[in-house]
């Protein structure tokens, strides 16, 4: 029997076992990117389907906005343990992620045999040099810097995050916060694209490597966070900006809430094929 049959068969014979809410499972839970805009409202609806002595990780580079994100979730829920992590995902130094969940872990006096589920949320991206087109890339600093806190780092960070939570036999996730341009060339959006589609396929070998995992590929649609924002005052693609304008008047720019309410629905039902894109709403 081929290789790829044999990988398919035993994803599909996972799948059948795993369709039980994820969020039923007493859980440790790591998300990237959790100061702002999608991480700030997945870790917001996340602690409310959540059961109690649940642990969540916020990881990102600014420290005073992960706190009051914590704070936000401290005074409506009282039963998940909200810890801060400061974490540059860019900085892929030797080492730098080596150990970096034992240490979250021996520093709040926990064990990993404290939960019956483990979750790394990859929500952590940038989008760079958009002022720029493909063929004036030229700095061969700002591309690698792209590729490191949009690709590389993530790798490292779930590798990190799986020697941690090895243990196969228990339940554990991973969403990897993707978009539509993983497969549309978006003019001025070069890097972003090529890491979001580099992302995907990685995503996609390690579900084929390890079926143990629930992988969920989801990308939110149009958005309006500081990122979006973002591109929308420096890209040099003029239809673009006139595109994401034209949603925001018409209420298609939605609010991170929405396609992340979507996300919870789909983790909920746990029914996804394993690194399957899905979309919250199409809009390129």
């Amino acid at each position: 029997m081929p290789m790829l049959h044999v990988q398919q068969k035993m994803s599909e014979a996972n799948m059948e076992k795993k369709q039980e809410n994820v969020f039923l499972r007493k859980s440790f839970v790591a998300i990237t990117g959790a100061s702002r805009g999608l991480g700030r409202s997945m870790a917001l609806q996340f602690v409310d389907k959540l059961p109690p002595t649940s642990v969540i990780v916020l990881m990102a580079r600014n420290e005073q906005a992960l706190q009051s994100v914590k704070s936000e979730i401290v005074s409506k829920t009282t039963t998940v343990t909200v810890l801060v992590q400061q974490f540059d995902q860019g900085n892929v130094e030797k080492d730098n992620f080596k150990g970096m969940f034992d240490q979250i872990l021996s520093q709040n006096k926990l064990s990993s045999n404290d939960f019956e589920q483990f979750m790394v949320v990859h929500n952590c991206a940038v989008i760079t040099a958009a002022s720029k087109n493909v063929l004036d890339l030229c700095d061969a600093e700002e591309v690698r810097s792209a590729f490191d806190i949009n690709v590389t780092g993530m790798i490292l960070l779930n590798t990190s995050f799986f020697q941690t939570f090895s243990d196969s036999s228990k339940s554990r996730v991973v969403v990897n916060v993707s978009s539509s341009a993983a497969a549309n060339p978006i003019q001025c959006m070069h890097l972003y694209c090529a890491g979001k589609a580099a992302r995907d396929m990685y995503m996609r070998v390690l579900a084929a490597e390890e079926p143990s995992l629930r992988i969920l590929t989801f990308a939110p649609g149009a958005s309006d966070t500081d990122m979006m924002r973002g591109v929308e005052s420096c890209c040099l693609n003029k239809e673009l900006i006139g595109l994401l304008k034209h949603f925001r008047e018409i209420g298609k720019m939605t609010k991170p809430d929405t396609p992340i309410s979507k996300m919870v629905e789909i983790l909920e039902e746990n029914k996804f094929e394993n690194a399957v894109y899905m979309e919250s709403d199409k809009v390129f």
